[in-house]
């Protein structure tokens, strides 16, 4: 039904009012609508007949209407929920970040807000899903940001870095929640292999992150400042400002991506603060709960496959692999882990252990080196370690040549 007729239909139903029907068929009565009977026309049956016919007629009447009433109310809930056009939005007169006013009257922090700020509201899908993942992340980094006695706007920095994705990388090998690069992961404290990658844990890279812009602001003493420095890199900002004898970040140039950075921020903040002000509503029942898990310390000799660790824990291998973003590969390698696992998967792992210890010995790969000596053969080397000399061309690639020769190291595997 066009909205131009449903809308006359409201405003039509809205001034008559409920519809009564009374058995007289008083002023103001739906009967009034029923052509009468013709007085040059004999009626066609007697008065009973006549009577059960306009009843017949007014229930069908009362119908009709109550059917129209229902779709005029659907028609007024669809246009509540339609969001307002992007214009109609307005910064509000006064932002705060960290306890700092942002200085809204110079005209360009203005104008660089607004473009972060409509951007942002230009793509309501993402916004919906920083609303839905927050509700997974934002719990714990409030408590760990409450912990180190942090602002609690800093949890906006990994919506920016990464929309709360786990996995998310970047051109520049920045990866995690938080964007470390490796370099700056191990520097605090994070574990980087290729085959177990901490960045990627949302809890571990937290507690990093938060220490990282600790140090930033001690060394700024400004949190603009410091998420400039977390962005481009400390030195590059501490170049800049020395160059341009500028000690603000709102009057330092920078590159275009580090002069957006903050004000990305803080339009994520002003959303995810009011979304409903902005014509967001996300029901907290649709959002995304963090995972009920238990945690198992999983000793590693030679080599474990997530198969075979899932099978321990009353899991799966994508189960595993979601749960751990640090792993980076289809099985973890000598070491031991803190493995995230389903609630209640720690009794089983505990009972499956020894079996999995076993397991892992029976086929783990001893590696020793051999130097090889004056006189010594490929297949002299072979018989003595009880290895195939095919063995040592796959293990060796020396060992491919025509010759060895003595003080050359072997690699064999027993």
């Amino acid at each position: 039904m066009p909205i131009v007729l449903m809308l006359m239909i409201l405003v039509a139903v809205g001034l008559a009012g409920p519809v009564t029907i009374s058995q007289a068929g008083t002023a103001g009565d739906p009967a009034e609508n029923i052509p009468a009977a013709s007085e040059d026309r004999p009626p066609s049956g007697g008065p009973e007949e006549r009577e059960t016919g306009a009843s017949a007629d007014l229930e069908a009447l009362r119908a009709e209407v109550e059917e129209l009433r229902d779709l005029v109310a659907d028609l007024v809930a669809r246009v509540a929920r339609t969001r307002p056009s992007l214009h109609s939005f307005r910064l509000p007169e006064t932002i705060v970040f960290a306890d700092a006013p942002v200085p809204l009257d110079r005209w360009d922090v203005a104008e660089r807000l607004e473009r972060e700020f409509y951007l942002a509201l230009a793509q309501p899908a993402q916004v919906i899903l920083w609303l839905k993942r927050s509700a997974r992340y934002f719990p714990y980094i409030e408590e760990r940001l409450q912990e180190s006695a942090l602002p609690d706007d800093l949890k906006y920095v990994a919506v920016v870095e990464s929309s709360l994705l786990p996995h998310a990388y970047s051109w520049a090998h920045a990866s995690g929640i938080w964007q470390f690069i490796p370099d700056t992961a191990r520097r605090y404290g994070l574990r980087v292999t290729a085959a177990w990658d901490e960045r990627r844990d949302p809890e571990r890279s937290t507690a990093a992150a938060l220490a990282y812009l600790k140090d930033l602001h001690t060394r700024f003493e400004d949190w603009p400042l410091a998420l400039a420095g977390y962005n481009a890199g400390e030195s590059r900002v501490a170049k800049a400002m020395e160059a341009q004898g500028v000690a603000e970040y709102y009057r330092l140039a920078l590159p275009s991506e580090t002069e957006r950075y903050f004000f990305r921020i803080l339009a994520a903040k002003l959303i995810l603060e009011s979304p409903e002000a902005y014509g967001f509503e996300v029901a907290d029942e649709e959002r995304y709960a963090p995972h009920p898990t238990d945690v198992v310390t999983v000793p590693v000799v030679g080599q474990l496959h997530l198969r075979e660790l899932a099978s321990a824990t009353d899991s799966y291998y994508r189960q595993l692999k979601l749960l751990n973003p640090a792993i980076m590969r289809d099985s973890l390698p000598a070491g031991r882990y803190d493995v995230r696992v389903p609630q209640g998967g720690r009794a089983r792992f505990t009972t499956a252990l020894p079996a999995l210890r076993r397991a892992m010995s029976a086929r783990a790969v001893r590696r020793v080196t051999y130097t090889v000596q004056r006189g010594d053969t490929l297949g002299g080397i072979a018989r003595r370690f009880s290895v195939s000399i095919a063995d040592l061309r796959r293990w060796n690639g020396s060992a491919r040549r025509a010759h060895i020769y003595p003080g050359e190291t072997l690699v064999i595997r027993r």
